[in-house]
């Protein structure tokens, strides 16, 4: 192999130029003050020569590398390559690369790496530095322009930059107590991380919060496998609930359950750190909690450019991470009940029949509001749709209006009188401002907002599930009562039909049902044409195929209302406000919607028996008093 050729040094373009080193070094670094054919020398030497200045030697004049060093512990952990991504991308916007030293969690090395690291570059990023507190001391006095990423830095707090893994931490160990866990196991970290440290401290006050909680502490670490091995000692605690380090753990731990047969969240649950992108493409979605790990980086860079300006940070900055629900979370195996306020579902006996979705992403030409879906008998078969493609703006289970005061809570197109169904800028939503689950009851209260967020009225919803047996049927109860107030003026209510559209006259209590080929019954008989109108206290929903029976029972008002009842072109049904007329309530005034829905996993056509079911509903559901308005601030 030929050798490579050997590069111009500074000596032999002073020597062909005829000039000193120095002379050299001047021109180079363009020092105006140079004789000006001396100058005209050096540059015909240095292109003749073919001559490329060092870069290394550069820096040595210059007295800077625009290099800086990240030192992480494990860069194999997302985590950290999250903070490097959003490092280096800042600082090449400054002309600044990164060199990246990982200490592979060699606690007895990773200060001489982070010396080494340093002696190359202008600055010095420590990601979760494992070293005792002293030595890192030590270490940044001596270092000059340093940010720590996660630990606490006593002599210069500026120089912290943090992520609040103690709330992180407790605000994990809340979601799983609302799904019913109450033995919950801790894989711990590395037991020199300070991150554990914060972790365990959130634990240790939740604890307190929830004095029926017992935490289970497993010894982990903070990588894939150390999850994979605290399986079988998970397995052997008897907790429902895991709670790891980090989501790497949380992917080994549920990588081994599913070898050894143990469902995920259907037996155990199972939570992670830092929402790294294997996270949520897991199976199941890993629940966890979300770090900016790009933000973080970036900010990294932005405190080290202004230290080395001479700028330095005059206080800590830390992020607090949001809570990611999805699907390895659920409740504990003898919950039962409405669980988890975050985002509630209905679990009763050993199946979850509901969840009710608060409708915050809803487009708002649609009407955002809270509903529930899917819903379910015992047997599993669905019995709602939403957001289908015939009428977008049905959602599952909800109270949908399409006239306030002139606003649609229904969403979608507007009948006009003499005009049709238009497109108008008129549609609210309905606004979550308060929710409280206990045991089989949901209380949730809401403001129903105009196009203008203007206030038009408040409700309190109660929903309410309990397992029922109905003869040799075993089935389940849903109550659903809203209680509208108007306590931001009078209001109207009307729907197409009070604008001139025969026989649309829905609104209210409205149940969107998936695409079946079902049968209506009402007291007046079978079918859509006996049912639309009708003013029987009570609807059934039948469908053999797939021996599904859903009977409706009409609450909280003085006489029944007509039931709206769409068979033919798609299925949906519910008691209507303004069948025919317009409705008013004076300011101060409240009107009741309920409905108590029975779901059997048997197909049942019989009015006489349709009819004591009803009674046995009626006798059996929730006739606690409607709790007193609480009226919302006007806004």
């Amino acid at each position: 192999m030929p050798k490579p050729p050997r590069q111009v040094t500074i000596a032999q373009v002073a020597e062909y130029a005829g000039v000193s080193q120095a002379s050299v070094s001047r021109v180079l670094n363009r020092n105006q003050t140079v004789d000006p054919s001396i100058a005209a020398k050096v540059r015909e030497a240095v292109e003749k020569l073919n001559y490329s200045p060092s870069q290394t030697a550069r820096n040595l004049v210059r007295g800077r590398s625009n290099t800086v060093a990240l030192v992480v512990p494990d860069l194999e952990n997302p985590m950290f390559q999250g903070v490097l991504k959003g490092l280096s991308r800042e600082a090449a916007n400054d002309g600044y690369r990164v060199l990246v030293a990982d200490t592979s969690e060699r606690v007895g090395e990773e200060e001489e790496i982070a010396i080494e690291a340093r002696s190359r570059c202008d600055a010095l990023v420590l990601v979760s530095p494992r070293m005792p507190a002293e030595r890192l001391q030590s270490l940044i006095a001596r270092s000059g322009p340093t940010v720590v990423v996660n630990r606490p830095v006593p002599s210069d707090p500026a120089a912290e930059l943090s992520v609040d893994y103690e709330s992180a931490a407790r605000t994990l160990g809340e979601h799983l107590v609302s799904f019913g866990h109450t033995r919950i196991a801790y894989l711990a970290g590395p037991p020199q991380a300070y991150a554990d440290r914060l972790r365990r401290r959130g634990l240790a006050e939740f604890v307190t919060r929830y004095p029926g909680v017992e935490l289970v502490d497993l010894a982990a670490g903070s990588q894939v496998e150390d999850g994979y091995r605290a399986a079988d000692a998970f397995i052997a605690s008897g907790a429902t609930a895991a709670l790891a380090f980090n989501d790497l753990v949380a992917l080994g731990l549920m990588a081994r359950l599913r070898e050894v047969g143990v469902d995920v969240p259907g037996e155990v649950s199972v939570a992670g750190v830092d929402d790294i992108p294997l996270a949520r493409f897991a199976a199941p979605a890993l629940t966890t909690m979300s770090v900016p790990r790009i933000e973080v980086g970036a900010q990294a860079w932005r405190r080290l450019r202004d230290a080395m300006a001479g700028h330095p940070a005059t206080h800590p900055l830390s992020y607090r991470p949001i809570l990611e629900v999805r699907g390895s979370t659920g409740p504990a195996p003898e919950a039962s009940g409405w669980l988890s306020p975050g985002r509630p579902v209905l679990r009763i006996g050993a199946g979850i029949v509901a969840r009710y979705e608060e409708g915050t992403t809803i487009d708002s030409v649609l009407s955002p509001r809270p509903f529930l879906h899917p819903v379910t008998t015992l047997g599993g078969v669905r019995v709602t749709d939403s957001h289908p493609t015939d009428h977008l703006h049905h959602f599952g289970i909800g109270v949908a209006l399409p006239d306030v005061n002139g606003t649609s809570y229904w969403g979608g197109r507007t009948y006009v009188q003499d005009v049709g169904s238009i497109m108008l800028e008129n549609q609210g939503r309905q606004r979550r401002d308060d929710l409280h689950v206990d045991g089989e009851r949901l209380v949730e209260r809401l403001t129903w907002t105009d196009e203008r967020e203007i206030a038009q009225l408040s409700e309190i919803r109660e929903l309410s599930g309990r397992a029922v047996r109905v003869g040799d049927d075993d089935g389940w109860a849903l109550g659903w009562r809203s209680t509208l107030h108007a306590n931001f003026g009078a209001l109207e209510f009307g729907s197409p039909a009070t604008n001139g559209r025969a026989g649309a006259g829905y609104g209210g209590l409205f149940w969107r049902f998936p695409t079946w080929d079902a049968t209506v019954v009402t007291r007046d008989g079978v079918g859509e044409a006996a049912a639309h109108g009708s003013t029987s206290p009570w609807l059934a929903v039948v469908d053999p195929e797939r021996n599904v029976t859903v009977l409706l029972l009409q609450s909280g008002t003085d006489a029944p209302l007509p039931w709206f009842a769409r068979v033919a072109e798609y299925l949906g049904v519910g008691p209507a406000v303004a069948w025919d007329r317009v409705r008013t309530l004076a300011e101060g005034e409240r009107l009741v919607l309920g409905l108590d829905a029975l779901l059997l996993d048997r197909d049942v056509l019989d009015p006489a028996e349709l009819e004591r079911s009803a009674a046995f509903l009626d006798a059996t559901r929730d006739r606690s008093p409607v709790p007193p308005s609480r009226p919302a601030p006007r806004a």
